[in-house]
């Protein structure tokens, strides 16, 4: 919004400030001749019906708070909130300059009294109160402000029906979900409990330490977490009260400081009592008569109760934690909600200061949602659409993260995403980031998998520090980690069960001379923080000490936490800061994709079975079959769907064909058979009937080199075949035979990666991928089956058909389009019509049809009609929370 910009009637005059609830300015009320304050709501609130509407009700309860010393609610104004606009500093700003004196804190603290008293009558609670959220006028008059996160009392009267109206945050106050900000949540905000009045007179007790010693109570200067760990761990310092603080007002602090809600005073209207009557509440009891006698006996009662639950509670908890008490002490447990999102979120990732929380998907369809820890709402991350994988520079400034082909980084503190590097037809798969500068990175190739490479923090030419070794069936190298040096690192090694597993490299090695020992067997990587490595044990977190100087682990594994969530492609969805906070997402493994169709404007069609853990989809010539390749823990196998039917049969049996940067198998052009690779390093293609009676026939086999059909000719005669990590050369096209001797010949095999290559349905013509513009384009190449030597081999001349990036390219059954995706969102499903006439190839503009989902879990019906994908299965956020562990270190003491 800019100055004299208008909403409805009201015309903006200057931005007064921003907060995660939007921005606010003051504006001119051009029909009542005053000036008020506009809360403009985020553009995400706005785009959500349910969103606004709860909102618009909300503030109905919010405007029946009609008292002195609560900043007024006027109404509601297209995107805006109408505010009394109140002038003056805030007692954040005061608190800055120093203690306030003894009798001007205990009268503002008698007016904020009043004003939750007020409120709490009404059945709504503030949930931040905080000194920004509370003002003195000019005339000395006390104003809270923002009761954006209040929420009516379900079980108490309000002006309206309070348990339907969400806060303004529209983020609903249920077990697991953090309200309110840091340093002023009460313990049972900060756990994510349900919350009552309660918590607002925690935060009243807060406040008011703070005006009488100056100081923050809880977490100053530090991060959210160390605030939220103080809030649940350390008792207030009264010691730290000014002297001559009075012995009542010393009780008043006690009294609405207790972690316990249970043992914590329970009504505004009794601290107003204390702070207003000196003359007898010293020897009372919240609540009692003015009789000396009866409040004396009242209170030793009540103290004697309250000592008596305490001791029961102690003697509980070391009944029941002990011998794990010592283990168990100051580990802090909450949970925090993730942003809506129309995808799933696969990775998590906290900044190395403990501070900020960023959440992402595979693939990326959104943006990188980012959260800082000490506020409530999730935001999107301008400048990082497509983004994946995120990882932090060491001063938690920069974050870096993958678009496809493309490394980048952005600059939290504001500006554009850079790009650090172009590498091939790559997608980032991990990254890390050290003190002297220097990143590391994994990859993945379309057929093969990538090495590890390194790169400047200023960007530049990638240089790979890692050779993957294709004899002994290494797929790829991912999920670095530094060790304290910077120099020395660990990486993961996918491939077979006797390879796979955590390698330590280091950044002085000649590339291909890194260790072969491996550290850590298994099928998840490992990551160093504070002499632990972490690591996934099916759905168990891990810890290990490990020596660095000796690159060995030492002891015994130590289970951190259970039930955390893994992907498809085998990571564990968790991160930790060397601060002491670990975040990671609860629930089984992710992935669950439900069969999609769809029209060619992106509409759904209808879907086929059950969500699972399919990630490939091929369509049999005439559409009414398909050939889908699962992954429920790492290895898969190969299912036909019938469409007609409703079924799915299992095609395979071996549990050994690792997902692939190919198809998941071709059918032969009639339908009966299907090519596929299999084995544990898929040297080998068989052919199988589709109807799954008979055994596999060897098509071709090369030991130590990995192979996958692309496309069956029409005739039957020949299959594209993709074969990877070709020295030299990466990715080559050759054509296989199906007659005579069967022996494969080289069609594509220059500098570039070549890759996806299919035949027109008239076999004149194929179309592939290849890398030679710096990024992954589609062209088109004549295919004559008969060359000049009486081997199959390609014509004059070459098209690219794609114009700013494209990958996966099908033909339709006419072969008057090709239909590909997509680079640089990778989910843009693109079209362009071709004309052939003998020799002659020509081809029109690609237009985008629709964008919607990824890779190579989609495929095209014969006519070009209908789409169909693979969709991840999206749970509602409120079922899939991230947990924050504070102090994770206390939980692996042995």
């Amino acid at each position: 919004m800019s100055p004299q910009s208008s909403i409805g009637h009201f015309r903006i005059v200057s931005k007064l400030g921003e907060g995660g609830m939007g921005a606010v300015y003051r504006a001119s009320d051009t029909k009542l001749g005053r000036d008020v304050a506009l809360k403009i709501l985020p553009d995400s609130f706005i785009a959500d019906a349910v969103r606004t509407a709860r909102f618009a009700r909300e503030a109905q309860v919010l405007a029946s708070l009609n008292h002195p010393n609560i900043a007024a609610i006027y109404g509601v104004e297209e995107r805006a909130l109408v505010l009394e606009l109140v002038e003056g500093r805030t007692l954040a700003d005061r608190i800055e300059r120093g203690a306030i004196p003894l009798e001007e804190a205990l009268a503002i603290g008698g007016e904020i009294a009043e004003a939750l008293e007020y409120a709490h009558e009404r059945g709504i609670i503030h949930r931040d109160l905080k000194p920004a959220n509370v003002k003195v006028t000019a005339e000395g008059r006390v104003k809270v402000l923002d009761f954006g996160l209040a929420k009516a009392l379900g079980n108490e009267p309000a002006a309206t029906d309070p348990a339907s109206s969400p806060t303004l945050t529209m983020c609903a106050t249920v077990a697991g979900t953090i309200i309110g900000t840091a340093a002023y949540m009460s313990p049972e905000q900060a756990r994510g409990k349900p919350v009552d009045r309660r918590a607002d007179i925690w935060a009243f007790g807060v406040v008011l330490f703070e005006l009488l010693t100056g100081k923050r109570l809880f977490g100053g200067g530090g991060s959210a977490s160390d605030a939220i760990a103080a809030v649940l761990t350390r008792e207030p310092d009264f010691a730290a009260l000014p002297k001559g603080t009075p012995s009542r007002v010393r009780r008043i602090l006690e009294l609405c400081l207790r972690k316990d809600a249970r043992l914590r005073m329970r009504d505004m209207g009794d601290v107003r009592l204390l702070l207003d009557e000196p003359e007898w509440v010293s020897q009372s009891v919240p609540g009692a008569p003015r009789s000396a006698e009866t409040t004396t006996k009242k209170l030793r009662l009540w103290q004697g109760i309250a000592a008596l639950m305490t001791l029961i509670a102690l003697g509980f908890a070391a009944w029941t934690l002990w011998p794990h008490a010592a283990t168990a002490a100051h580990r802090i447990t909450f949970q925090v909600s993730i942003p809506e999102s129309p995808e799933e979120f696969e990775f998590v990732s906290l900044s190395p200061d403990g501070r900020k929380l960023v959440v992402a998907g595979h693939e990326s369809q959104d943006v990188l949602w980012i959260r800082d820890l000490e506020t409530l709402e999730w935001r999107q991350l301008a400048g990082t659409e497509g983004g994946g994988t995120p990882f932090w520079s060491p001063d938690s400034r920069f974050l870096a993260f993958g678009v496809r082909n493309q490394l980048k980084k952005i600059d939290l503190a504001g500006g554009p995403a850079q790009t650090l590097c172009t590498v091939s037809t790559i997608a980032t798969g991990s990254g890390v980031w050290n003190q002297q500068g220097v990143i590391l990175f994994g990859s993945r190739n379309f057929g093969s998998g990538g090495p590890i490479w390194k790169i400047s923090q200023a960007g530049g030419s990638p240089e790979a520090i890692t050779s993957v070794d294709t004899s002994r069936g290494e797929l790829l190298h991912s999920q670095p980690a530094f060790l304290p040096d910077g120099k020395h690192f660990l990486y993961f090694r996918a491939g077979p069960p006797e390879v796979e597993g955590s390698y330590a490299g280091s950044l002085d090695s000649a590339l291909g001379e890194q260790s072969r020992e491996r550290i850590l067997a298994g099928s998840f990587g490992a990551s160093y923080v504070n002499g632990y490595l972490f690591f996934m044990r099916e759905n168990t977190l891990m810890a290990q000490p490990f020596d660095v100087d000796r690159r060995q682990l030492r002891g015994e594994p130590v289970a951190v936490a259970g039930n955390v969530s893994t992907t498809w492609y085998n990571t564990g969805i968790f991160s930790v800061s060397p601060s002491g906070a670990l975040a990671y997402r609860a629930g089984s493994r992710i992935g669950n994709r439900q069969l999609t169709w769809f029209d060619r404007q992106g509409k759904t069609q209808g879907t086929f079975g059950q969500p699972n853990g399919d990630v490939r989809i091929s369509l049999s010539p005439d559409g009414t079959h398909g050939l889908v390749l699962d992954n429920p823990y790492g290895q898969a196998d190969l299912w036909t769907l019938d469409f007609a039917r409703g079924s799915r049969t299992r095609f395979t049996f071996s549990g050994r064909t690792p997902v692939t940067y190919g198809p998941a198998g071709v059918w032969s052009p009639d339908g009966s058979r299907i090519a596929f690779s299999t084995g544990s390093l898929l040297d080998a293609i068989y052919e199988k009937p589709s109807s799954g009676a008979g055994d596999e026939k060897e098509l071709f086999r090369e030991p130590n080199r990995t192979h996958f059909p692309t496309s069956w000719s029409r005739d039957g005669r020949f299959l594209l075949i993709v074969a990877t990590n070709t020295p030299k050369t990466g990715d080559d096209v050759w054509v296989l035979p199906l007659q005579g001797d069967r022996k494969p010949v080289l069609l594509l095999g220059g500098p570039f990666n070549e890759w996806a290559a299919t035949f027109s349905p008239d076999m004149r013509w194929i179309a592939y991928n290849s890398n030679e513009a710096g990024r992954a384009e589609v062209y088109v190449r004549p295919f004559l089956a008969e060359g000049p030597l009486g081997v199959p081999s390609l014509g004059d001349g070459k098209w690219q058909v794609s114009k700013d990036g494209g990958r996966f390219p099908r033909w339709s059954a006419d072969g008057k389009e090709i239909f590909f995706e997509d680079t640089p969102t990778g989910t843009g499903k693109m079209a362009v019509e071709v004309k052939t006439s003998g020799a002659v190839f020509e081809y029109g503009t690609p237009h985008l049809l629709f964008r919607r989902l990824g890779g190579l879990a989609w495929d095209v019906t014969p006519d070009g009609k209908r789409f169909v994908a693979l969709a991840p299965v999206v749970q509602q956020a409120d079922q899939v929370p991230i947990t924050v562990v504070l102090n994770w270190q206390a939980g692996l003491k042995k």
